[in-house]
């Protein structure tokens, strides 16, 4: 993505003067409106990925490419990252942002072998930076849609019809479910998609007004919350900000209110967001409401705190986790998108190797795996035959198709599914795929 294009609609999309002043050429996309989830996950899930390519297909012959511009009616103009946030917005689901190098932070890491419908799909053909320069979305068959190039634009391509994508494939991430409600919703789940069906419905200014629907930032923070059956009390912005309990950004949930400074270190805030989920953030402002991502520098350096101001009791689900193996499996799930790989462990930057990853993950429900390498936990617990596997079990691996040297920890989910951190990201693979096959050395039960 040309980053001109992105540092221009920064600017445009957070609404501070001191972020620019250029705007891009852009029209507000007409949004479906965020519907709870009806279904069970998975059929969520799959209703949903049938939409999204519904809507991609639709657009092939209408759109053009285009990384300096982004237009929402025919004749539609898109880059790569572009034209996804716009089908997923047309169908409810928001990204809330057009950068591949923040969508790839969002979601859960999916091995190649496990693609489904929906899967977002990475690649880097520069040599220099890190950071992915195109994304498309996986539609089965080995397929997927994309925004090409300014001579292809839309297309269908297959993963292995060209070395580009075969070459230049970095990655995937699922961000369905995570980005859809809970079935029933929770709390969380229902003050996010308040916000969201009230954001183009309302009105910002300097008086608040329910019967005009007119807000203030924090007035509208205070209608949805009581829309939603909490009262925080007050529309004063300070206030808020001592509403609820502290939370560390690293165990956000939807719902948290977070708060942001205008001048660095201060800790006096200037704008508060909702948190939406997977490092999301409905932001209200004196001009509208925005949605972008954590990410983003300037949230970054101007994080002040977050309050969670939705009891535990008034936000249960069916599936809150009940037996110890569903807790330590909601922990490393939940942690996946938050954690990074180092040969070091450090708690306080969420930085492990695999065992160490493990090793923090039992800790946080007072099991002590004794060791933060993988040769050394596979010494804890009792010895369980491959085919005897439960829930929250630990596997070893080797790394060199030897099944021999333990090397690689992980923890097992259940369905012949296990996560672990690798030397990338942290991923969920099949104990059935060809590198767990040769890899797998054995399995330790550590839960009674």
């Amino acid at each position: 993505m040309n980053k001109r294009f992105l540092t221009t609609t920064l600017a445009f999309t957070i609404g501070f003067s001191t972020l620019g002043t250029i705007q891009p050429t852009i029209q507000p996309i007409k949004v479906e409106a965020a519907t709870t989830n009806v279904l069970n996950n998975d059929q969520a899930v799959t209703a949903k990925a049938e939409q999204l390519i519904q809507t991609g297909k639709s657009l092939i012959g209408k759109a053009t490419y285009s990384n300096t511009e982004y237009k929402t009616t025919y004749p539609y103009k898109f880059s790569c990252a572009s034209f996804l946030m716009y089908i997923f917005e047309k169908n409810g689901v928001d990204l809330a942002t057009y950068n591949e190098d923040y969508m790839i932070q969002q979601g859960t890491s999916v091995n190649r072998g496990q693609l489904q419908k929906g899967d977002l799909l990475f690649f880097k053909s520069k040599k220099t930076g890190t950071d992915p320069d195109h994304v498309g979305m996986y539609i089965g068959d080995n397929k997927m849609i994309h925004m090409a190039d300014s001579q292809q634009n839309i297309v269908i391509s297959d993963l292995n019809s060209k070395p580009y994508y075969t070459e230049n494939y970095v990655g995937a991430r699922r961000v369905l479910p995570t980005l859809l409600s809970a079935n029933p919703a929770t709390t969380g789940d229902k003050i996010v998609e308040n916000a969201y069906n009230y954001k183009d419905k309302v009105t910002m200014g300097t008086t608040n007004s329910e019967q005009s629907l007119r807000f203030t930032a924090p007035g509208f923070i205070d209608f949805i919350y009581r829309k939603s059956g909490i009262k925080l009390g007050t529309t004063d912005l300070k206030e808020q900000m001592n509403v609820g309990t502290t939370v560390s950004r690293t165990n956000l949930k939807k719902g948290d209110l977070v708060f942001f400074n205008s001048v660095k270190g201060s800790k006096n805030p200037s704008l508060v967001a909702i948190y939406a989920g997977d490092h999301r953030l409905i932001i209200p402002s004196s001009n509208d409401i925005t949605t972008r991502v954590l990410f983003v520098d300037y949230y970054n350096e101007h994080y002040i705190t977050a309050k969670r101001v939705v009891s535990d009791n008034s936000n249960p689900t069916p599936s809150t986790p009940s037996t110890a193996a569903d807790k330590i499996i909601s922990t490393a799930t939940n942690l996946s998108s938050k954690v990074k790989f180092g040969y070091s462990y450090d708690e306080s930057s969420l930085t492990f190797t695999s065992a160490g990853f493990t090793y923090y993950v039992f800790k946080q429900h007072g099991i002590d795996l004794k060791d933060k390498l993988a040769s050394r936990q596979a010494l804890v617990g009792t010895k369980v035959e491959k085919a005897q596997l439960q829930k929250g079990d630990l596997i070893f691996f080797s790394t060199n198709n030897g099944g021999i040297d333990i090397k690689q920890t992980g923890i097992y989910l259940g369905n012949n599914q296990f996560i672990s951190m690798t030397t990338n990201h942290v991923v969920t693979q099949s104990l059935t795929s060809t590198w767990a096959n040769q890899n797998y050395v054995t399995a330790r039960r550590v839960l009674k």
